[in-house]
């Protein structure tokens, strides 16, 4: 059996709460020990040596936009496995905004299938909340999640009517499914560029308020007390968001969130000078 040992890492497990310098050696597919120093007890094993990096479990990338089937120029199931795996992330949820859309049994087949002949990271999929992703007609999400669908969105798009999002979360609270919303009131965000403020004024960029993120989120939560259905904000990028969202925990309804890196790294003054790269 093939037996690695990892020296000097920083091991990390948010499982147990571990975050600590040692070793950890694995036998085959198995994780055989971990311990402080370990180098005695696996004498005949090839050595990595960590040299303080940190070693953990997979990471999971909740919101990836793989664009196969359909655009495989922008990305596909097998490049982006290769960048998953070169930064440590095991496994990807994709958006269903492919062409065609993951709107049917049929592609949510495709890409397990895809998944398993490219075996690099595990893919899992959301689906389209709404047909064609045009925010009219609903999904059929039983039978989605029934075939490995994982939660239901309109991916980089906000389900903008508020009597068809009423829908998808009544239907989605029926069989106890996750509802993901992109956070942005499409009139006020429509051709925005950039967030409001003096930077957009003095690029002469289309702005979008900061506003439009919240008055969505707060639309959505009116629906969620109203169905009780699990509710899930992408990507939030400001503080009045954030807050929406603590409240409604508070409430009790069934609200989570995310945000991403960029989020609270940057702002609009990184493009200060048109550098587009921090678009």
């Amino acid at each position: 059996m093939n037996r690695l040992l990892f020296r000097r890492a920083r091991l990390l497990d948010p499982e147990s709460g571990l975050d600590a310098c040692g070793d950890l050696l694995a036998e085959g597919d198995r994780i055989a020990a971990v311990g402080g120093d370990l180098a005695a007890a696996a004498s005949d094993s090839e050595r990595i040596d960590a040299d303080g990096l940190c070693l953990a479990p997979g990471l999971v990338d909740m919101r990836v936009q793989l664009r196969e089937p359909g655009a495989e120029h922008m990305e596909s199931i097998e490049s982006a496995g290769r960048a998953a795996a070169a930064g440590g992330v095991t496994t990807m949820v994709a958006l269903p905004n492919t062409d065609p859309p993951v709107d049917d049994i049929s592609v949510v087949e495709f890409l397990a299938r895809r998944a398993r002949e490219v075996r690099l990271a595990k893919i899992h999929t959301y689906a389209a909340a709404t047909k064609a992703l045009a925010g009219r007609d609903l999904t059929e999400m039983g039978l989605l999640s029934a075939n490995g669908a994982l939660g239901f969105t309109d991916g980089v798009q906000a389900v903008a009517d508020a009597l068809v999002m009423r829908r998808v979360l009544a239907y989605a609270r029926t069989f106890d499914l996750l509802v993901l919303q992109h956070p942005e009131e499409p009139s006020l965000a429509r051709a925005g560029e950039v967030s409001e403020g003096e930077i957009a004024t003095r690029l002469g960029l289309p702005a979008i308020t900061p506003m439009a993120e919240v008055i969505m989120i707060e639309r959505d939560l009116r629906l969620v007390e109203i169905t009780g259905a699990r509710y899930h904000v992408a990507h939030v990028s400001t503080a009045a968001a954030v807050e929406a969202v603590r409240r409604a925990k508070g409430q009790g309804l069934p609200v989570t969130c995310d945000t991403a890196p960029p989020y609270f790294a940057l702002n609009e003054t990184a493009i200060g000078d048109y550098r587009t790269f921090a678009k």
